[in-house]
């Protein structure tokens, strides 16, 4: 499994490149990021109220957008040091 880099959503199939879309988010990988910074997609999720996208992959058991994002930011901290 894979990592989304938009919304931590860590079940993608396949990696974020390529037009994978994130069920999670929705972000199209290699079209929308082309646009805008996996930062920017991310607070625009947020701000949409972070629900989840996909109408056909239904969400996984217990997920939680909030608890998502937290261990997404977590990782980025531990990279950076």
């Amino acid at each position: 499994m894979h990592l989304g880099p938009v919304c931590g959503f860590d079940r993608l199939e396949d990696p974020p490149k390529d037009f994978t879309i994130c069920p999670s988010c929705g972000t199209e990988f290699g079209y929308d990021d082309a646009f805008a910074s996996h930062e920017t997609l991310r607070q625009e999720w947020i701000q949409n109220g972070h629900k989840w996208w996909s109408p056909v992959d239904a969400p996984p058991q217990n997920w939680n957008p909030q608890q998502q994002l937290r261990a997404l930011r977590e990782r980025q901290v531990m990279q950076d040091h």
